[in-house]
């Protein structure tokens, strides 16, 4: 059955959501931004079927209410409220984020949990006293709670450190939901049973909710009271975290139940210290009175194995409400992730926001990275809307950063960033330099992912410059690289690249075939943003083509995804290249009125570049039209708007065209220094074929003035 779920730019109330969900066996969890506390959180729910009835959704929110008084602790995910949006049944717990490591797959233990290797010892006990700490504190706060579904899955790990150790924090989550499915019993269990069962996921088990491979034995008889169960499970997870496999062996449920009811615990490893074998054989006990009486005596015997093992104290507890300075960074760090969200969805005031808030965070709490994170990418908002000269700015501040604290790779991704800006601008051989250095520093440091966007952008600046050759070879480099790292969205960026090259080549059938393929790679892994490119240049192929109707259909599946997005730039460029194709087919009033129209938003949202290339369209609609004065007006404002943000190449094209429009009505010796301004450009910055045709009208100007 199809799950109803919310894509990103939804509102769920005050909650805006901003990724993709996170779909589990049972619940869905949406990261949103909270527009009243200005704070990043997730929603989480069960899967309809796990909220069958009015008990279960009861309970829910009973459950939910208990997990919110629990408060704020270290060591343990805080439960804000129970939020049920207006006039529907849905229910949600507002949790706190979590950043995790970049690394690592998602924030759970399991994913640091890799058959055949185990943790550190050190870092295995710290991760089990932190647990140890985190269930002390809840059932001091509801005396007598058991968790029942302790497992790796349940205990989240962030990317900030203890204050006293350099180990990640660990914070327990999941309290109290394993009951609402114990609540929902019969209705649950059918389709426990039907869906698949798998050792690795909560189930209903004799009437008694837990997973195979950490449940006590007491549990699989329908008896388990106290803590003792989930001391238990503390004991399988520390097993798993210093041997690197399971504490049980076995295939189905029925093997596991034999083992855990029998104790046929697989044996510790020779080499594991005294203490940690000791303490791992008594959580693990058969019998529940023989394990540990309580979270404080679990705590006492993990010190105790740290101490034998190190010999020195473990950290000390933290007060209830501490939180680390790493920690407080990573509310930074997810305003930062969720800007590059809102970028790629096209929402970029939002994005702004988010990328200020994040620096504002990294200045408080002194993360210098953070800070060069968020102003290189609020360099790149300004790029995407066309502002290159802001944009180098922030790139300036984001490189000065990563060179003051010695992180390379973020100075490559800087530099990168400054080329593709400079690139913008028209400035090819200013952007050479910087992407020369981007590349040097991806290969010192086997940063592919890294040489990758260089060759990239490397193959744009040979593309500016006319050296098409060269260009494909640069885009198939980076292509070959991001196929070997699984690299979706580079690879579908170098398809788009070869695809405008082959398209300036002349090869249009080769052109389509590659834009399809990266349009087929950008639907695949959502990235809305990236879609307008690929349909505008596949537009642009197919008017090429002759088939202007074929065109405009993929221009009309532009605007609409970027209408859809709120992004006004994509728009704009779906509008103008309507208006071309237009031109194309001698509707000159409708492509007038298309560039018009584009005209207005670009200077709506200030992209003085595709401003000025509005300006030249017109310009030609006016040239077509035999109204050659408005087309030397509309020249000179696109000239004026190329040498006011520096758009080099830009200079030199419409310097060619007012020469050709002076040129027209016999003013040769107007027209002289327009000619000779855009030959010495396109000599410099190394254009081939443009110098060539440049130097063509120079001479003809100059023969006309002699003659």
């Amino acid at each position: 059955m199809a799950i109803k779920t919310y894509p990103p730019g939804t509102h769920v109330g005050q909650f805006e959501v901003v990724s993709q969900p996170l779909v589990g066996d049972m619940s869905i969890v949406y990261i949103c931004l909270d527009h009243e506390g200005s704070c990043p959180v997730a929603l989480k729910t069960f899967k309809p079927e796990y909220l069958p009835d009015r008990a279960a959704y009861d309970c829910f929110l009973r459950k939910g209410a208990a997990w919110v008084d629990l408060g704020s602790h270290p060591h343990i995910v805080r439960c804000y409220e129970v939020f049920q949006p207006e006039n529907t049944i849905e229910v949600y717990l507002v949790l706190e984020l979590m950043v995790w490591e970049k690394d690592r797959d998602d924030a759970s233990l399991r994913a640091w949990l890799m058959p055949g290797q185990p943790l550190p010892v050190l870092q295995a006990l710290l991760f089990a006293l932190q647990i140890a700490r985190g269930m002390q504190y809840v059932t001091d706060k509801i005396p007598g709670f058991v968790h029942h579904d302790l497992k790796p899955e349940n205990v989240l790990v962030g990317a900030g450190r203890l204050p006293q150790a350099d180990v990640n924090r660990l914070r327990v989550t999941n309290f109290g939901l394993a009951a609402v499915l114990q609540e929902a019993g019969a209705q649950t269990s059918e389709v426990l049973e039907t869906s698949g069962v798998s050792v690795e996921r909560t189930q209903l088990t004799h009437g008694s909710v837990g997973t195979p491979l950490y449940m006590a034995p007491e549990q699989w008889r329908g008896e388990s009271v106290g803590v003792a169960p989930d001391v238990y499970a503390l004991g399988c997870m520390l097993y798993e975290m210093v041997v690197g496999r399971h504490a049980v062996a076995g295939r189905t449920v029925e093997a596991l139940q034999r083992a855990h009811c029998t104790g046929n615990v697989r044996p510790l490893p020779y080499g594991l210290p005294v203490g940690v074998c000791a303490l791992v054989t008594r959580c693990l006990a058969l019998e529940p009175g023989e394990r540990y009486e309580g979270w404080k005596a679990v705590e006492t015997a993990l010190a105790a194995a740290y101490e034998e093992t190190v010999g020195y104290p473990v950290p000390a507890a933290e007060p209830t409400d501490a939180l680390s300075q790493a920690e407080r960074a990573q509310v930074g760090w997810f305003y930062n992730e969720m800007g590059c969200s809102y970028t790629k969805t096209g929402k970029t005031d939002t994005a702004v926001d988010c990328f200020d808030l994040a620096v504002k965070v990294g200045r408080a709490e002194g993360d210098r990275g953070l800070i060069s994170a968020a102003i290189g990418n609020l360099g790149e908002v300004y790029r995407r809307l066309g502002d290159a000269h802001r944009a180098i700015e922030h790139h300036e501040q984001a490189l000065a950063i990563a060179r003051e604290i010695g992180a390379r790779r973020e100075e490559g991704s800087a530099l990168n960033n400054m080329g593709a800006a400079y690139l913008q601008l028209g400035n090819p051989r200013r952007a050479l330099e910087y992407l020369e250095q981007t590349l040097a520093i991806a290969r010192e440091i086997g940063d592919k992912q890294g040489e990758s966007a260089a060759l990239g952008n490397l193959g744009n600046v040979c593309h500016q410059l006319g050296d098409l050759r060269r260009s494909i070879q640069y885009y198939e480099q980076g292509l070959e690289i991001a196929r070997g790292l699984g690299d979706r969205r580079g690879e579908s960026a170098a398809l788009c690249n070869l695809g405008a090259v082959y398209a300036y080549l002349g090869n249009i059938r080769r052109a389509i075939e590659y834009q399809e393929q990266s349009l087929t790679i950008k639907c695949e892994i959502g990235e809305r943003y990236e879609q307008i490119a690929s349909l505008n240049n596949l537009g642009n192929a197919y008017r090429d083509l002759g088939d202007a109707r074929r065109a405009i259909e993929y221009y009309n599946k532009a605007l609409e995804i970027a209408r859809e997005m709120g992004n006004r730039r994509g728009e704009g460029f779906a509008i103008n290249n309507m208006g071309s194709t237009y031109s194309t087919l001698g509707n000159m009033q409708q492509a007038r009125a298309h560039h018009e129209q584009a005209l207005v938003i670009f200077r709506e949202i200030g992209d003085r570049r595709s401003e000025g290339d509005c300006l030249t369209n017109i310009g030609y609609v006016f040239m077509s039209l035999h109204d050659t004065p408005r087309a030397m007006e509309c020249c000179k404002q696109a000239l004026a708007i190329d040498h006011e943000i520096g758009d080099v190449m830009g200079v030199a094209l419409d310097s060619f065209n007012m020469a050709n429009l002076l040129a027209q009505q016999g003013r040769f010796s107007d027209a002289l220094p327009y000619a000779e301004k855009s030959a010495e450009i396109m000599e410099q910055v190394g254009h081939t074929e443009k110098a060539r045709q440049t130097r063509q009208l120079v001479t003809r100007i100059r023969a006309a003035l002699c003659s």
